[in-house]
């Protein structure tokens, strides 16, 4: 089974620009599992301010996809109707850091991540998230661009 990470966010256009590319590996849907990995950012606070907080979890197989963006739904729904095994993670911490923690624990084999459109000078490099996890992780990456209409 060949696994593919594939971290989400709320927009739309990169979450379906993360389907295509999905849809469209040579690959048959049977033969990949997907696990679509949302990422909430730490808060900011000092320990005064609150006691009880759990920070860098990793919430794994989730059915009850209430709490993550609609997009989360979204993709798993397309992939599962298209043959491919998903399954849905929500993970708390640094973005980049937690992406390629969760590609070391659940050892995939790929990530599929989806880009930002950028002005002609942001294009010469990826957003902050995009060039951490390139430069961290230790597995093939395709970054894809949001899915822009004819």
């Amino acid at each position: 089974m060949y696994t593919i990470l594939v971290p989400i966010d709320e927009n739309d256009e990169r979450v379906e620009s993360q389907i295509e590319t999905i849809r469209g590996l040579p690959a048959a849907p049977a033969e990949i599992t997907v696990d679509v990995l949302h990422v909430r950012e730490e808060l900011d606070f000092s320990a005064e301010d609150i006691e009880d907080v759990s920070i860098g979890t990793l919430e794994t197989d989730l059915e009850d996809l209430s709490s993550l963006p609609e997009t989360a739904s979204l993709i798993a729904t397309e992939l599962r109707e298209s043959g491919i095994e998903t399954a849905v993670h929500a993970a708390t911490g640094r973005p980049a850091a937690a992406i390629v923690d969760v590609a070391d624990r659940r050892n995939a084999d790929q990530l599929v991540l989806g880009a930002r459109r950028q002005s002609p000078v942001g294009k010469v490099l990826f957003g902050s998230v995009v060039q951490s996890v390139l430069l961290d992780v230790d597995r093939p990456v395709t970054v894809v661009p949001a899915h822009v209409d004819p």
